[in-house]
């Protein structure tokens, strides 16, 4: 073909290509938008041990299970970042427990961006990353160097980043994180510890043969019982997700594993994924699904709309996982408001998080559990 031709039909597409961008990167940012990207926004996350109780009494663990564990900001999991694209987020990390412990942020690009490095105990470390990619990001305790990163993470050293994408449309959000325990002093369904506070099982972790499977740090912390002709009660003190019919929805589902994957599902629910950011544009991948894979170490947006009023269960597919506490339940009910969010689940939004002021979210610092900021 004529040179000429090929140069002709080279810059028609590409002035095409100019001309159709804004139907392919979304809507054009609003004024807020633009002026937010490149904020600065800092953390504090304290790595402590302490005991903590990991399932409630019923029959399947009497009296309860407590359980040695690892955390940040004392609780598992460890506190929801929230940034928009293009902000530099500003870590600390801070050792108050006995032992090394460090940090593995997900959402970093480089090893001077996503690794903290050793934080003896008593010291603390501060360093930056900027959060490039839209989504929702794993961080954990990478322990000494990563010798012994698997305990770190199975004792409950994880969270995650939610990094905003610019024209992300409004949804009520939530924060939801699975866990496996590895417990030594479990004596199985039934059984449970006799009182004993469990610690790491290194044999039961080799085997991929976890006690429990928490949803933000406890075994069925988000269901009342299972059954109606045979009923068995799991939690007389639980916790429930409100939603309104029609709604949308959006969930960060995180998967620390540390050797599990996530087949996650909402029981009467259909689910939208976006997962992974679309190279040289904002936001992220959107697929139609029913069950999605989340492999260990890696986060999902997951978006609902429950259609109907009723009650609908978000589940690990796999089902000795939801025996083990991986399922919590979710009421779709016109009295749901916008604040009813279960304690620790609460993402801040993108309208949040531009609105925040440095000043605020420093003063905050994410010191108590599972708190939020951006």
């Amino acid at each position: 073909m004529n040179k000429a031709i090929v140069a002709g039909l080279a810059a028609g597409v590409l002035v095409v290509g100019l001309i159709l961008s804004p139907l392919f990167t979304g809507t054009p940012l609003s004024p807020a938008q633009a002026d937010h990207a490149g904020g600065h926004k800092k953390v504090t996350l304290i790595a402590d041990e302490m005991e903590v109780k990991v399932a409630p009494a019923n029959a399947l663990h009497p009296g309860g299970i407590m359980y040695k564990a690892m955390v940040f900001n004392g609780t598992i999991p460890g506190p929801v970042v929230t940034v928009h694209q293009g902000d530099t987020l500003e870590i600390t990390l801070t050792n108050e427990g006995d032992v090394i412990h460090s940090l593995d942020f997900h959402a970093g690009f480089g090893p001077s961006k996503a690794l903290s490095g050793n934080v003896a105990a008593g010291e603390s470390k501060t360093w930056t990353l900027e959060a490039v990619n839209a989504g929702a990001f794993f961080y954990h305790c990478g322990a000494d160097g990563l010798n012994g990163v698997w305990e770190h993470i199975a004792n409950g050293m994880y969270g995650a980043v939610v990094v905003h994408p610019h024209n992300e449309k409004p949804a009520k959000e939530f924060y939801m994180v699975f866990g496996e325990i590895y417990n030594a002093a479990d004596k199985g369904p039934f059984l449970g510890t006799n009182g004993t506070v469990g610690s790491f099982d290194i044999g039961k972790f080799w085997m991929s043969d976890p006690d429990l499977v928490l949803t933000n740090g406890m075994a069925h912390k988000y269901v009342p019982s299972v059954g109606t002709a045979v009923k068995i009660d799991l939690n007389t003190e639980f916790e429930i997700f409100k939603v309104k019919p029609g709604e949308q929805t959006r969930w960060y589902i995180v998967n620390p594993g540390p050797n599990e994957y996530v087949a996650f599902h909402f029981i009467s629910g259909m689910i939208d994924v976006r997962d992974g950011s679309i190279k040289n544009r904002y936001g992220t991948q959107m697929k139609n699904d029913e069950t999605w894979t989340i492999p260990p170490g890696s986060a999902s947006v997951i978006e609902a709309i429950f259609p109907e009023e009723g009650l609908y269960v978000g589940v690990d597919h796999n089902m000795s996982h939801v025996l083990k506490g991986a399922a919590f339940a979710v009421l779709a009910t016109a009295d749901a408001t916008e604040d009813d969010h279960p304690p620790g689940t609460w993402v801040a939004s993108m309208e949040d998080t531009m609105a925040m002021e440095d000043s605020m979210m420093e003063e905050d610092s994410m010191t108590e559990g599972n708190s939020t900021e951006g």
